[in-house]
């Protein structure tokens, strides 16, 4: 041991390290080679190397348990060993001679951190305590990943660069492989970094008492790029804000995309990729696929820029004939958010219609999402010429009724209604005269039997007897209650 392995493994730290460092490195590496020999290896390895150096120095023992953590992790070789190598390189050639074992020490103790942390916790990945100037990138959220894309990667990695990191080691889990493949084809072109290595290894999975594999890119600053870089790549191409640029698509999450413009990293989100709104920005774009883009934005901090497909060419605003206030139109519902329901127009325009004038009645949560995918007639309410939007409505092509129900509706009325929709607070039901009225939760509560669990033992279109309780126009309410809880 003594003899072969100082001269394998990391040979020009060796001076910068204390004979603990030394020694415990040395045999938590042969005990990796021991292993492969079964039980025979492992008794030899405790006899005659593992023994006679614990004797000699105890501290060797609390030491090799940390590495031997560490390696059962999948982080011994790839990450820890392979920084003291190139650590060594640079002390080597600047003979620097300085004892730096407390510095190691360090961090193996940061790379146990990240080992131990607690699922769902942040920790601090950037180390730059010298001579160690690291960083670390975790890939372990898939659907994170599919939703935001790349971008939060490549921003803390420039982040990383520009606080001084010198090494870069992007570490994925299984749940991530197929994104870290798609990182690191965004970063083959990244000139910010040189790509040195990928390593393929195993972990043991606390979660699953057993092995995972793990995959591992070693990634070093590329010392001939700097900021100044980019702004002459800008200027020799004569980019700037408002350029029309050709664009590949590279990666494509829900959000957002990266589009390679003339070797510039360049991103599109999903609000800038159609004039109607989309779900996916994988509805309008295909990986590998060129289109016609518009640069509106350049972040020289990051080095990027930022694109849009809604060329004022071709904005929908000024192509098409627009409806005017009052027009009937037919529209094309697609989807709904807190506020509004989205709608297209001549299959070209986005309109709108606020919630509170789908109907004069409230709908609940599944009458709404009825109406996606549905063609509807609206009435045009509202024409914003400076912000160019239309804002139409369902409930206006009839006549307010609530003067008419408020009027003609008296409490203690009596009906036999049809249940037409079921929520944890409240039933909606429907009465002889097609108006819409609420039974709460305590009402039903109230009358006990298979009310008590209205919401598991009623059905849409079971009847009920009811009586009127209030009317309120303001809301635009019927309140109504069970007519076994009428006194």
């Amino acid at each position: 041991m003594h003899t072969a392995l100082p001269h394998v493994l990391c040979p020009l730290i060796r001076k910068n390290i204390n004979s603990t460092c030394n020694n415990s490195i040395d045999l938590v590496v042969l005990k990796k080679l021991s292993e492969k020999l079964g039980n025979h290896g492992r008794m030899t390895f405790k006899r005659y190397f593992l023994d006679p150096q614990t004797e000699v120095d105890i501290k060797i023992n609390e030491l090799i348990i940390k590495l031997q953590n560490l390696d059962r992790h999948g982080f011994l070789m790839p990450i820890f060993l392979n920084e003291l190598e190139s650590l060594s390189e640079a002390l080597f050639a600047n003979n620097d001679n300085q004892d730096y074992s407390d510095q190691v020490m360090s961090f193996l103790e940061y790379l146990l951190t990240i080992i131990n942390r607690e699922r769902g916790t942040e920790i601090q990945l950037l180390y730059l305590v010298p001579p160690f100037k690291v960083s670390t990138i975790l890939l372990a959220k898939a659907h994170r990943a599919d939703k935001e894309g790349l971008k939060p990667y490549l921003r803390r990695l420039k982040i990383n660069l520009d606080k001084g990191s010198e090494s870069i080691y992007i570490i994925s889990f299984p749940p991530a492989f197929h994104f870290f493949d798609r990182l690191l084809s965004a970063l083959d072109g990244y000139e910010r970094v040189i790509i040195k290595k990928h390593v393929k290894t195993t972990y043991q999975n606390d979660f699953s008492s057993g092995e995972s594999n793990l995959r591992i890119s070693v990634l070093s600053r590329n010392d001939i790029f700097n900021d100044e870089t980019f702004e002459d790549k800008l200027n020799y191409l004569n980019l700037k804000e408002g350029s029309k640029v050709k664009g590949i698509v590279e990666d494509i999450s829900q959000n957002e995309c990266l589009v390679n413009v003339l070797g510039i990293n360049s991103y599109i989100t999903k609000q800038e990729c159609s004039w109607i709104q989309i779900d996916n920005c994988n509805e309008v774009l295909s990986i590998g696929q060129e289109y016609d883009f518009v640069i509106t934005k350049i972040d020289k901090s990051l080095s990027l820029l930022y694109l849009t497909l809604k060329s004022e060419d071709e904005n929908p605003w000024h192509l098409i004939e627009l409806p005017k206030e009052k027009d009937v139109i037919d529209v094309f519902i697609k989807s709904k958010d807190n506020l509004k329901l989205n709608c297209v127009y001549n299959n070209k325009l986005e309109v709108y219609i606020l919630n509170e004038e789908t109907s004069w009645f409230f709908l609940t949560d599944i009458q709404f999402q009825s109406l996606i995918g549905t063609t509807q007639k609206v009435k045009v309410v509202q024409k914003e010429d400076a912000l160019q939007r239309i804002f139409c409505s369902i409930r206006q092509l009839d006549n307010n009724p609530w003067p008419s129900i408020h009027s003609s509706l008296k409490v203690g009325m009596e009906f036999n209604a049809k249940i037409s929709g079921i929520t944890p607070n409240f039933i909606q039901v429907q009465l002889p005269n097609n108006y819409i009225g609420i039974v709460p939760k305590d009402s039903l509560e109230k009358a006990g039997y298979e009310y008590k669990n209205f919401h598991q033992n009623l059905v849409i279109g079971q009847g009920l007897d009811v009586y009127v309780s209030k009317v309120f126009i303001d809301k635009q309410r019927i309140r109504l209650d069970l007519l076994r809880n009428k006194n």
